[in-house]
């Protein structure tokens, strides 16, 4: 966060100049580990939310790497099914607003369908699974469900232009 957010240090240093250093780690860290969700979703933020920095396309891969880590198990963990509803929602935003013309728009418009069927087929099932006793959960995916198939038929309108 505090190179993110240009954070001065203590001596006086601006955040950003650590930049290079923290994304030196962000690939030590990511050659070791590969499925875990707060790693790519951070990693994911140094392209897409540092000034000056900006790699949307870097930050977008990120992302889905950050979603596939938590799709394993979606439909048996709220938590997963959370942390992949808000990966997908950012992954909407950005691949949404990127220029028709990008030579990656195309492949993201369809990674991000993947993305959005997986979350609804396995959403479902999470929500079956469900007792009674979780109506509020049930709820709040049914929400985010129908939240992921507007995603989706905004996705598949936007394929039909490329």
């Amino acid at each position: 966060a505090a190179v993110r957010d240009n954070m001065t240090s203590v001596s006086g240093e601006p955040g950003i100049r650590f930049y290079d250093k923290v994304i030196d780690l962000f690939k030590f860290a990511s050659s070791k580990v590969t499925t875990n969700f707060d790693l790519w979703k951070s990693y994911a933020a140094m392209y897409l939310d540092v000034d000056g920095k900006e790699d949307t396309d870097k930050g977008i891969g990120y992302l889905i790497k950050a979603y596939h880590s938590a799709s394993l198990h979606i439909e048996k963990s709220m938590e997963e099914f959370l942390k992949c509803t808000e990966c997908s929602e950012v992954l909407h935003k950005y691949i949404m607003s990127q220029p028709k013309e990008s030579p990656t728009y195309a492949q993201h418009l369809q990674s991000l369908k993947s993305i959005l069927q997986i979350l609804i087929t396995k959403g479902h099932k999470l929500s079956e699974s469900m007792t009674g006793e979780d109506a509020e959960a049930k709820k709040l995916i049914t929400e985010y469900l129908t939240n992921a198939n507007k995603h989706l038929e905004e996705v598949e309108e936007a394929q039909l232009f490329v």
